[in-house]
């Protein structure tokens, strides 16, 4: 039986973001996650960049989309779209601004700086990448990340330019971004933009979920357990920042729940209402 697919490489911030819209939006799906370095190939045979890391191929017709902004294209033409998720640019002009700006913001700066931070350290640590890159994966992929993760490793320090000093200044730059959402948020608002749920607030949340460990995320976090000790202190300290707890709360109140058993098994049934979802 047919049904949506999306290609994925599983642990990338803007891809849980597009897990989370389409899931908001009721549209259910097939993951076909990949580890890093074979996505590259998996994205090629399906003609889509593999920067944009996913790619969503709905079961009808033969129109992709690749990449959370053209996800974001394809809900606003479904009924289950929540509206209210980017201000019209005719009736709120300042919102709308606002939440395009943070949102990209979040994804294109902090999300890029803080994969730097988190691959430098995570990549030293085989125990504590493994579940984020090989869950879900072809079984081809898992043997290969197996028997060629001293060559993935290399691959990835180089494609990132992964070293302590750019790791280093990551953390700088994702400190910078958290204090600018603890200033936003330091006068009691609930939500970053408008007063409601927005774009901007799944986007700060997905962006910044793995320097918190965000429970929630679908992209396999490791425990903080087993994480390597120079990332435990910063970890505690930003789940304890107005940031920190607001990414949780976000993830608490408004991320279906999907145990690990589904996502091996790829299929996602998003509740069917916004109210059930904000329920959940």
């Amino acid at each position: 039986m047919k049904q949506n697919r999306l290609i994925t490489l599983l642990p990338s911030t803007d891809v849980d973001l597009g897990r989370w819209l389409l899931q908001h939006s009721g549209v259910s799906y097939r993951e076909e996650p990949n580890a890093p370095v074979f996505h590259e190939l998996v994205f090629w045979m399906w003609r889509a960049p593999a920067s944009r890391y996913i790619l969503f191929v709905p079961e009808k017709g033969k129109a992709r989309y690749s990449g959370v902004d053209d996800i974001l294209t394809y809900l606003q033409t479904v009924p289950g779209f929540d509206q209210g998720l980017i201000p019209d640019p005719d009736r709120e002009p300042d919102e709308h601004f606002e939440v395009m700006d943070l949102q990209h913001y979040a994804r294109s700066t902090i999300g890029d700086e803080l994969d730097r931070w988190c691959y430098y350290h995570l990549l030293q640590n085989r125990k504590a990448i493994w579940p984020s890159i090989t869950t879900g994966v072809p079984l081809y992929q898992k043997a290969g990340v197996f028997v060629g993760m001293p060559v993935i490793r290399r691959l990835m320090n180089y494609a990132l330019k992964l070293n302590a000093k750019n790791a280093q200044e990551a953390l700088q730059h994702t400190y910078a971004g958290m204090e600018r959402i603890d200033n936003m948020l330091s006068d009691g608002r609930e939500f970053l933009v408008g007063g409601r749920l927005t774009l901007a607030d799944f986007a700060v949340a997905a962006s910044f979920a793995p320097i918190v460990l965000a429970q929630g995320y679908q992209g396999m976090l490791p425990n903080q357990a087993i994480c390597p000790p120079e990332m435990v202190p910063v970890i505690q300290k930003m789940r304890e920042s107005p940031t920190g707890r607001f990414i949780q709360r976000i993830y608490d109140q408004y991320r279906p729940v999907q145990s690990i058993a589904s996502h091996e098994r790829g299929v996602t049934e998003p509740l069917n209402s916004v109210e059930e979802r904000r329920a959940a």
